[in-house]
């Protein structure tokens, strides 16, 4: 009986362990197109994921170095993406939460002001190091939950020498 029970067990773990690792490798493979022309850092946060999920990455951020944010993967549903500075502050969002807000707009290093919305890369320069986290929230389809889609997602972070 035990046996029964087991051997599931163990072919469901691996099974998860196999599937994030082929995401993982996904991402990577894609990353320095959805970057160019800036550098992988090396570290990326490749999760396999379900519609309606959300997820948060926090990292730390040097002053007066070029970065650029992209979060890739899941392309068949819409992004919903937060960024904030360490004091809480969205320093950039992809969509609005109401329909009375309007276009908003960033400023990117060089001083260019840029729409954001539907965006999922942001270009960027602080002036001072700092941790920001990173909010990706998927648009959920499925009506029920039992039927939600899954798959990678990725956000990968670039710099520029």
């Amino acid at each position: 009986m035990r046996l029964k029970i087991f051997i599931p067990a163990i072919i469901f773990i691996f099974s998860a362990i196999i599937t994030k690792a082929q995401c993982k490798e996904y991402i990577k493979s894609i990353a320095p197109d959805a970057l160019a022309p800036y550098i992988l850092d090396g570290n990326f946060f490749a999760p396999v994921v379900y519609e309606g999920e959300k997820v948060t990455l926090t990292r730390t951020f040097l002053a007066h170095k070029k970065y650029k944010i992209a979060v890739i993967g899941m392309d068949f549903f819409e992004k919903n993406i937060i960024i904030k500075d360490e004091d809480g502050f969205i320093i950039f969002k992809n969509f609005k939460s109401r329909k009375h807000e309007k276009d908003h707009y960033y400023t990117d290093y060089e001083g260019n002001k840029i729409n954001c919305e539907g965006s999922n890369v942001w270009e960027f320069e602080l002036d001072r190091s700092q941790n920001l986290t990173i909010i990706v929230q998927l648009e959920q389809k499925a009506k029920k939950k039992k039927f939600r889609l899954q798959g990678c997602l990725g956000i990968v972070i670039g710099f520029k020498e």
